[in-house]
């Protein structure tokens, strides 16, 4: 077992940062739906 604490939060940490990387090939998924202006307030 490991004798470092934090061990456990950087890998958390980097599977985050794994998943949340956007892909680099995106041309086989589809487009992304565009999202709705936000409506201003006059």
């Amino acid at each position: 077992m490991s004798s470092d604490p934090y061990a456990v939060l950087r890998a958390l940490l980097r599977a985050e940062a794994v998943r949340s990387t956007p892909k680099p090939e995106t041309k086989t998924a589809e487009p992304p739906q565009p999202r709705p202006q936000a409506q201003k307030r006059g």
